[in-house]
């Protein structure tokens, strides 16, 4: 018989078959990664976060479709960045810790939790739409490793009507970024109108959609094309974001004073920069 996956206390084992989707597409599905027991402590925090009642995150708390100055009550979707620094209860929760497992089985026993993310569409809201982008395009340049896992827990069931996750399967191995452009233009060099950016798709490439229960995860690669539609639905589409890198990528970030805060003042060199720079 095969290896089966699934959880083990504080781990989900994977299968070969399994590691071998994440490296080969670039993305891996992973059904029942956390029970509704382990879920409903978590939800708890999260709505805080999605209403908005969490004070002091500047820029961390924004409309990732629209531009920063958008009043809270009109976001399409509410994108709490770094919602551990701001409430360190969430520190070590089942979520990083499972989470935690999975990135060392995919990219090696020194990965460590880089950023976390809330990100909530709003139900009824066509233009809660997240652009498509690499992750990595985010990012200061010259990175030595990259090697990166960003798992994404559906607290809600995510399906086509209120805006799941899409992929480009194999975009990751790409031997270079795509172009990204930001989804409003600010001051040439620097993001003041909004974080977003967005990628074309090449001709003939046909993103496939990952529908996922709540409770389920999906797992991809930074360098992945990927994006999601609106939510026209009468359901809301919360979805709670861990990512890991290399322990060493973690501590040069830092030395540089990124810490994935859209409330950083350093300008980094960052993938879009560079491309303006030699354009």
């Amino acid at each position: 018989m095969g290896m089966t996956s699934g959880i083990d206390g504080d781990e989900y084992r994977l299968t070969p078959e399994q590691t071998e989707a994440f490296h080969s597409g670039g993305y891996v599905v992973l059904h029942r990664f956390l029970l509704e027991e382990e879920l409903r402590p978590l939800e708890v925090t999260f709505e805080r976060f999605k209403s908005g009642a969490v004070q002091g995150m500047g820029r961390d708390l924004c409309d990732m479709s629209g531009p920063y100055s958008r009043p809270f009550d009109e976001f399409n979707m509410v994108n709490c960045v770094l919602p551990r620094v701001y409430d360190p209860s969430l520190a070590g929760n089942v979520f990083e810790r499972r989470a935690e497992s999975v990135a060392r089985q995919l990219i090696g026993d020194d990965a460590t939790l880089d950023y976390d993310q809330h990100l909530s569409k709003k139900p009824g809201k066509d233009g809660a739409v997240f652009a498509w982008h690499q992750d990595l395009g985010y990012w200061p340049t010259g990175t030595p490793d990259t090697r990166t896992t960003t798992c994404s827990l559906a607290l809600d069931d995510a399906t086509l009507e209120n805006g799941c996750l899409h992929v480009v399967p194999g975009t990751h191995l790409e031997p270079a970024l795509r172009p990204h452009k930001p989804i409003l233009r600010g001051r040439k060099g620097t993001r003041d109108e909004t974080h977003a950016l967005s990628v074309a798709l090449e001709s003939g490439e046909v993103p496939i959609a990952l529908p996922v229960r709540r409770g389920d995860i999906t797992v991809h690669n930074e360098r992945i094309v990927h994006g999601s539609g609106g939510n026209p639905s009468d359901c809301w589409r919360r979805t709670y974001i861990v990512a890991h890198r290399s322990r060493a990528t973690v501590a040069h970030e830092r030395s540089i004073g990124f810490t994935h805060s859209h409330n950083d003042q350093v300008q980094w060199e960052t993938h879009l920069e560079a491309l303006e720079a030699s354009g």
